[in-house]
């Protein structure tokens, strides 16, 4: 009995040892999350607000326990799966690579390519017109439409804020005829400002003649005859020598070049002709908020301004050397410059067919290089792109954005202008 005691004391004894033992043995650590992926990026440049896809594994759908950066500037996520994120590229983000954060961990991708100031690309043009020929005037509506001059088209085209591209008006062959569409003719259409109704007023070069085009493509002329000198006058008692650049100010007033007579011309909205100031080869012209009028002076290099009412310009920028030179007010040079537009904060923009440049003034009087380079076609940022002979521009600047007339490209250009 003693013996059969002994040996169930020894068997329990042996129970509780082994059962301490697993008591005491510790759990198996948790197997760690595995880090997200992030394998691709698509587009792989662009401005700011572009929408970008980050591919990837193991995102989660919490966008809140997620950030993303471009080129360490954090952004803002749209969406977010298991394997995709949308995000918005921010403002001024610049060049570098894309990196996405989780749980404090940041996982590093592609490089993305930050599309900033002074950023040049190419307008694809679509619809009924896919090709210009040397546009040389360019305008927006009051819905942010483009309207160009397809100068040796001898049309007026319209381009949509989706870039779908046809004719408002202009038979595509040289005359002078008033019409709708394009039974309407002009002969060669150089520069074209809009009203706040949408109504265009056009400098119909070598018609010699002021034209004005509805929103619905009904062309009539304001002034002018066609014949080729320089007479003041109503309508078409009045003349005008190759008309080419065109402005319009708060008071309603047109100021027109009239470059071959070496004036500026001031028509009212009943057509009367007269003539503002004499003795400058005016190529461009621009008024601001301030109702200031500002022109280029093709072959004296220099850019001007005066106020409704005078006939004395005053002295803006520029020199009477030709010449390529940043700087402040007569310390800076320019190569014939053409276009002209001003912003509402002062600020100038300037095309230069013989420099190929876009170049900037500050109210300062401030001259600073924008974007060009030596004559050709490509795009980029700054002095990497290329025009030839840029002859007009045009400002969007709620979405800061400048529209040049690429005049040997027969292309339209766009610019950030942050």
């Amino acid at each position: 009995m003693t013996k059969r005691i002994f040996v169930f004391s020894a068997i329990l004894f042996s129970i509780l040892l082994s059962s301490c033992k697993k008591e005491s043995t510790p759990a198996p650590a948790p197997t760690p999350e595995p880090d997200p992926t992030l394998t691709a990026i698509s587009p792989t440049e662009g401005p700011k607000n572009t929408l970008v896809t980050i591919r990837g594994t193991r995102f989660g759908t919490s966008t809140a326990a997620l950030k993303v950066y471009f080129n360490n500037v954090q952004a803002t996520i749209q969406t977010a799966t298991d394997t995709a994120i949308t995000a918005l590229v921010p403002i001024n983000a610049g060049t570098g690579v894309v990196k996405i954060e989780k749980s404090s961990k940041q996982i590093t991708g592609p490089s993305f390519t930050y599309h900033g100031n002074g950023w040049v690309s190419s307008m694809t043009l679509t619809g009924t017109v896919t090709t210009l020929n040397s546009p040389s005037g360019i305008t927006r509506d009051p819905s942010g439409n483009l309207i160009i001059c397809d100068r040796d088209n001898h049309r007026i085209v319209k381009i949509t804020t989706a870039g779908v591209t046809t004719v408002l008006a202009g038979s595509g062959t040289p005359g002078f005829t008033n019409g709708t569409g394009i039974a309407a003719q002009f002969n060669q259409p150089y520069s074209i400002v809009a009203d706040a109704s949408g109504n265009f007023y056009v400098s119909d070069r070598m018609n010699n003649a002021i034209r004005k085009v509805t929103p619905a493509g009904v062309v009539s002329t304001l002034a002018g005859n066609g014949a080729g000198t320089s007479v003041d006058g109503t309508g078409s008692a009045a003349s005008f020598a190759e008309p080419l650049g065109i402005t319009l100010t708060s008071n309603g007033n047109l100021y027109v070049t009239d470059y071959a007579s070496q004036k500026i011309r001031k028509i009212t909205m009943a057509g009367v002709v007269t003539t503002a100031i004499t003795g400058y080869m005016a190529f461009g012209l621009a008024t601001d908020a301030s109702n200031v009028i500002y022109f280029t002076n093709y072959f004296q290099n220099r850019i001007y301004k005066f106020t409704e009412g005078s006939s004395t310009p005053i002295l803006v920028a520029g020199d009477t050397s030709p010449g390529n030179t940043d700087g402040t007010g007569a310390a800076a040079r320019f190569a014939t410059p053409a276009g002209i537009t001003a912003d509402g904060s002062g600020n100038l923009y300037i095309t230069e067919t013989g420099n190929h440049l876009i170049r900037k003034i500050t109210a300062a009087g401030v001259v600073t290089t924008l974007a060009g380079s030596t004559p050709g076609i490509s795009d980029g940022a700054g002095n990497s792109a290329r025009f030839d002979s840029p002859i007009a521009v045009s400002a969007d600047f709620s979405n800061n954005l400048l529209y040049v007339a690429d005049f040997n490209n027969n292309k339209i250009r766009r610019i950030i202008n942050e």
